[in-house]
């Protein structure tokens, strides 16, 4: 089969698990054995990139984009770099309770500015500093402090903004500004920012983006890229006052103990987690409208720190959205140990590709959990043959019966759920396909050069019977022109301007038989040219039983390597762009 593009790639997909199974022998069932197996689960199946931001935990994120910081000025602005990152402002998500700030990293990805500034807030503290929101009434906005060398600093990822004032006591001299020192000398932002005609953003008068020396300065951070202005900011701090130190805002709250980012997995189950989205694959509680950015591609395609990981997807749509996933169960029906991972599994067993009765005269029956960290956009059940008998449990709720019509509709808005089928009679094929919405943000990506994967689990035991294999499928790109092509062009620095990136994917498989386990993933540049971000298109963990093979790929795996005309070469480390202060512009 040829990989086409990578919209096909959820179709492909749907096509490979559409394959119907061989239908075994009805004789065996006359010597078939009940399973009783105690449910397998390999618990938080964890893969790590060490070029992206481990979101597994607030820590562990803190932790991962930090970890060069020598000041408190860079945490900070690592912090703000990496928020910008993995949110985009449009209106709040919303569920039937509140919304922790782990959640709305994984499964959402965007919100307003309150929203954003309870992720960065709890960041801070993960970080061990104390915080504080600021509330604005002219304009109305929320924003966000955090404390630190015995002074406030403001840092404001919704407007994209912050400024720097003078403190002798700072390593350099100069330290992250508070809103209180702006509303004192607004000379810290009407004589530090300039204004770039040709790309409507701002930059420190001290590091725009032009060529010194012979080299341009790409990467020279951005300010307000999405269009405010520095009199609305001016006004702001004018009517800022201090809105006290709660562990949340609106529906995003700091944290939430019921949710967990731990992916868990039981034998036969996969879980694929994509760069792309599928129609109509989104949740956005009651709204009818998809989620999107309202201000299109503004917010990256003139951003150092952002742009070059977000501008493979720019597409013709220009503008963040949702991603999709499909976590499925598709047991290999060759294996009698295809069931281990279900749930109340009674008067069944496996035998010549079929789901068979134990004891003809009284019907069979299997539970099917259901669980992720990612909410459940739409579901599809394939039972061959049918009919069977249908229940559903929601996230713990009683059983009760549903129809294969409502299955999908029901499950829509949830994490976890379990199906009951009762069956009498024999069963070729069962499949069972939940589509979550996630943010591909929060995913390890990878990056130009070399890249580092880490691979662990609790509970290791299991993998003595059952094989994990992680699975990533990229298309790699470079650049025709190099940043000072770029200026002289008039050129943004992250709308995919002169650069490209090949449609045959490169598939990297690890069978991972032992934890920890680390491995490479080399990402070369051609000679000549310049190095961009890979263009992702999944992530995907499976565990298999005995004999079973793993998922179909694009393209055959392979462990990539540099070739002769080709070299490594790096991007710098986009959370640490911005933290040069006035005076020190040392690369």
């Amino acid at each position: 089969m040829i990989w086409q593009n990578r919209s096909g790639f959820i179709h492909k997909l749907a096509a490979v698990v559409s394959v119907v199974l061989l239908v075994g022998s009805t004789s065996a069932a006359l010597q078939a054995q009940e399973v009783t197996r105690t449910p397998v689960l390999l618990q938080d199946v964890r893969v790590v990139c060490d070029r992206a931001p481990d979101c597994s935990s607030l820590r562990s994120l803190v932790e991962s984009v930090t970890r060069q910081c020598q000041t408190d000025d860079e945490r900070a602005i690592a912090l703000y770099n990496v928020c910008r990152y993995l949110i985009y402002h449009h209106a709040y998500p919303t569920e039937r309770k509140p919304i922790s700030a782990l959640k709305l990293i994984h499964v959402y990805g965007w919100a307003l500015c309150g929203g954003e500034h309870t992720v960065l807030g709890a960041l801070f503290e993960a970080a061990g500093y104390r915080w504080r929101y600021r509330g604005w009434s002219d304009p109305g906005h929320t924003t966000i402090e955090v404390f630190y060398g015995d002074r406030w600093h403001w840092l404001d990822t919704f407007l994209k903004f912050y400024t720097w004032a003078p403190d002798p006591r700072a390593p350099r001299g100069w330290t992250i500004a508070s809103q209180e020192d702006i509303k004192a000398n607004p000379d810290l932002i009407t004589k530090a920012i300039v204004f770039d005609e040709a790309r409507k953003v701002w930059y420190f008068r001290h590091n725009p983006f032009t060529i010194r020396g012979g080299q341009a300065q790409w990467t020279a951070p951005a300010l307000l890229v999405c269009g405010d202005s520095p009199d609305g900011i001016l006004s702001g701090v004018r009517s800022s006052r201090n809105a006290g130190s709660p562990r949340g805002w609106g529906s995003i709250v700091f944290d939430d103990p019921s949710y967990s980012a731990a992916v868990n997995l039981r034998p036969g189950y996969r879980l694929d987690l994509t760069w792309d989205k599928e129609p109509d694959g989104w949740y956005f509680g009651t709204s009818k409208n998809p989620p999107h950015h309202t201000c299109g591609d503004k917010d990256y395609r003139n951003c150092p720190v952002i742009g070059p990981i977000l501008e493979p997807y720019g597409g013709t749509e220009r503008r963040r959205t949702w991603s999709n996933g499909r976590l499925i169960f598709a047991p290999d029906l060759k294996n009698e140990d295809c069931l281990s991972g279900l749930e109340d599994v009674d008067n069944v067993a496996v035998r010549n590709g079929q789901i068979v009765l134990v004891d003809e005269s009284r019907p069979g029956r299997v539970v099917i959990p259901m669980e992720s960290p990612y909410v459940v956009a739409k579901a599809v059940l394939t039972v061959e043959p049918g009919p069977v008998e249908l229940e559903l449990s929601r996230e713990g709720e009683p059983f009760r019966p549903i129809s294969l019509e409502a299955f999908s509709d029901a499950v829509r808005g949830i994490y976890s759920y379990r199906l009951r089928l009762t069956f009498t009679h024999a069963l070729n094929r069962l499949e069972v396909i939940s589509v979550l919405q996630h943010n591909q943000e929060a995913l390890p990506y990878l990056a130009p050069g070399r890249n580092r994967i880490s691979v662990s689990v609790t509970n290791p035991e299991v993998l003595r019977r059952y094989r994990l294999v992680i699975t990533y499928a990229y298309c790699p790109g470079w650049r025709e022109r190099t940043p000072e092509e770029i200026y002289q062009a008039g050129a943004e620095i992250a709308r995919a301007h002169f650069a490209r990136w090949i449609e045959q994917p490169v598939v990297v498989r690890k069978v991972v038989d032992r934890v920890p386990c680390e491995f490479e993933i080399l990402i070369p540049t051609p000679r000549g040219k310049q190095p961009v971000y890979p263009r992702m298109l999944f992530l995907r963990r499976e565990l298999l039983t005995a004999g079973q093979q793993p998922a179909e790929v694009p393209t055959p795996p392979s462990e990539p390597t540099v070739g002769p005309e080709e070299e490594l070469r790096e991007l710098p480390t986009p959370w640490l762009l911005g933290a040069l202060p006035p005076g020190d512009l040392r690369q």
